[in-house]
């Protein structure tokens, strides 16, 4: 099984954050200027865009077009499910409460409860389609349609 899907930050909040990072590179003093900038910069070309791609051993996590971040063995996978994010859980790569989550936009997003205990969360604007790809590329048994309804649930606040 093969997949690969590519997720990208819309244009107009991605211009936003540059001019926020545009302004404040402007109001920084002295030498801290082009640093400042030149790391705004390359934040925002790196996180413009995350890439998720299933092969036959692996699913990998690449933001923009060089940094892979994760790399999770199929075997070691023990449970799929898709799972609706709290609004706070926000984006980027950090820890959120029981497991490490990796998004570049939006709240939706695939649980993958590993074999160690370890949860991992990677977001996704085709959270469905991703946790079918990779139940199937880990031969872990479908969900039943009736359940898919409620695995979209909203995250509480309180979980």
């Amino acid at each position: 099984m093969n997949y690969s899907h590519t997720q990208r930050v819309p244009k107009g909040l991605l211009t936003a954050f540059g001019a926020v990072g545009g302004v404040a590179t402007l109001r920084t003093p002295g030498l801290v200027k082009p640093l400042l900038g030149a790391t705004m910069a390359g934040l925002l070309y790196t996180f413009r865009s995350m890439t998720v791609s299933i092969d036959e051993h692996h699913v990998n996590i690449v933001f923009g077009d060089w940094l892979s971040l994760k790399q999770i063995k199929l075997a070691y996978i023990q449970k799929v499910e898709t799972k609706r994010m709290c609004p706070l859980s926000g984006w980027g790569v950090h820890f959120v409460g029981d497991g490490w989550l990796y998004n570049v936009f939006g709240l939706d997003a695939v649980r993958v409860s590993m074999k160690s205990g370890k949860t991992i969360y990677i977001g996704t604007d085709e959270p469905l389609l991703l946790a079918s790809a990779m139940r199937e590329a880990a031969n872990l048994p479908e969900i039943d349609p009736t359940e898919r309804e409620e695995e979209l649930e909203v995250d509480s606040l309180t979980s």
